[in-house]
C-alpha cells in the first residue's frame, strides 16, 4: 500500500521570551527561509468569501488552497493545497450551475410578454463588455 505525505500545521503566537527559553532548552537557528507570496483574487473577493487563496509564491509556482474533506474534527482546518497549473484552473473555472431564473421574470414571460419583451430590448441596446478569447480569463 503506498503511503502519502501529511503536513501537520499549527500556529501559534509566541510569548514574550520564547526565543530565550528555547535556547535554554538547547534550540538554535538552523536556517532562515524567505519568501514572497502574491494573492490573486475577484474585485468581489470571491475566492476570499469561498475560502480559497490563489497565490503565486516567487520562484516556486502557483498554489491554490481550498477547503478539503468536511467534518474533520479537532482544532484544525483541513485544505487541499492543488499546485498543478491544470487542477488549479479546473477547480476555479468549473461549468457555472444553471439557476431557475428570477420569480419576476418568470412571472413577465407567462402574463406580460410585452413587458418582457421590452426589457429584452432595454437590455440588448446597453453597451455590452467585449468576451475575451484567453482561456485563462477567469483567474483575473
Amino acid at each position: 500500500m503506498a503511503q502519502g505525505l501529511i503536513e501537520v500545521e499549527r500556529k501559534f503566537l509566541p510569548g514574550p521570551g520564547t526565543e530565550e527559553r528555547l535556547q535554554e532548552l538547547g534550540g538554535t537557528l538552523e536556517y532562515r527561509v524567505t519568501f514572497r507570496d502574491t494573492y490573486y483574487d475577484t474585485p468581489e473577493l470571491s475566492l476570499m468569501q469561498a475560502d480559497h487563496w490563489l497565490r503565486r509564491r516567487e520562484d516556486s509556482g502557483w498554489e491554490l488552497k481550498c477547503p478539503g474533506a468536511a467534518g474533520v474534527l479537532g482544532p484544525h482546518t483541513e485544505y487541499k493545497e492543488l499546485t498543478a497549473e491544470p487542477t488549479i484552473v479546473a477547480q476555479l473555472c468549473v461549468p457555472a450551475q444553471e439557476t431557475a431564473p428570477a420569480k419576476l421574470i418568470v412571472y413577465l414571460q407567462r402574463f406580460r410578454p410585452q413587458d418582457y419583451q421590452r426589457l429584452l430590448e432595454v437590455n440588448s441596446s446597453r453597451e455590452r463588455p467585449q468576451e475575451t478569447e484567453d482561456p485563462d480569463h477567469c483567474l483575473g
